[in-house]
């Protein structure tokens, strides 16, 4: 299947990118490592006049640990996240899930911005950032802003991407000592499908987080559960009260791999499972 002509931009630097966006306004799509834009191409989804290649654009392929955290640039292809030894050593719950996603060869080719900015529900990372409570840059006509992970998922497909705006950098905060985390997907039918489900937990002297994919039209924080367990901790009651509460505050959709009601129940198993492995 062909894909529907296009003009393609290979902007230098940013700003040229940022220039082309606004520009050509509804008509251009920035693209990236492309794993997720050339298939919706491809079955006519989108059916942009001009594409704005990110691709040569030199600094939003790196990696930085600071005294703050981690900052991952948006074209940083998602195999260097995920064997990143700094990411590995100090934020292991990024590493897990974004070493889940897909295939090596997705992997070697999609980017950690793309993927955030596709904002697919059943997406690896999103689930783990909420809970390392990342945040985004985003730069665009009108300058710089950043933005709480929390807040960046917006509706089905939809993240907060203003017109002209392109996903610069992904920064996560330092995770306390003594904090202990789980990841955790479960796929119907095989590790490289989307996850039906994928739970992501950080707990900390200050309390538990918990980001949930594939059961809601975004990936999301789990308010009500985390909230249920500020007080017992993590004893067998108040997990339990806290998988009922995560199953409550989704909202999913039933397709060909589930139905809303197994995804709700897929919630309470794996979230157990998530609270009571937690590394």
């Amino acid at each position: 299947m062909r894909l529907p002509p296009f003009q393609l931009h290979r902007p230098e630097t940013l700003q040229e990118a940022v220039s082309l966006l606004a520009q050509h306004g509804e008509e251009a799509r920035p693209i990236a490592g492309g794993t997720a834009m050339v298939p919706m191409m491809r079955f006519g989804f989108l059916r942009p006049e001009h594409v704005v290649s990110l691709k040569g654009i030199p600094g939003l392929d790196e990696i930085s640990e600071s005294d703050d955290g981690l900052r991952i640039g948006a074209l940083t292809p998602l195999y260097r996240v995920a064997g990143s030894a700094v990411v590995r050593a100090q934020w292991p719950l990024l590493a897990r899930a974004v070493g889940s996603v897909a295939t090596p060869a997705i992997r070697n080719s999609g980017t950690l911005g793309g993927n955030l900015s596709y904002a697919e529900a059943a997406s690896d990372p999103a689930p783990a950032l909420l809970a390392l409570e990342a945040s985004v840059l985003l730069t665009g006509p009108e300058g710089d802003r950043t933005v709480p992970i929390t807040g960046f998922f917006q509706g089905f497909y939809e993240a907060d991407i203003r017109p002209g705006e392109v996903l610069v950098e992904v920064s996560i905060p330092r995770i306390p000592a003594g904090a202990r985390w789980s990841y955790l997907r479960f796929a119907a039918r095989s590790r490289e499908d989307k996850p039906l489900v994928n739970v992501a937990v950080v707990a900390t002297s200050e309390g538990v987080r918990i980001g949930l994919g594939g059961v809601s039209p975004t990936a999301i924080r789990a308010r009500r559960a985390e909230a249920v367990l500020q007080g017992p901790g993590l004893t067998p009651q108040a997990i339990d009260e806290a998988a009922d509460a995560a199953a409550e505050e989704c909202d999913p959709l039933s397709d060909l791999m589930g139905t809303a009601e197994y995804r709700q129940d897929m919630v309470r198993v794996w979230l157990r499972r998530a609270l009571t492995g937690l590394q």
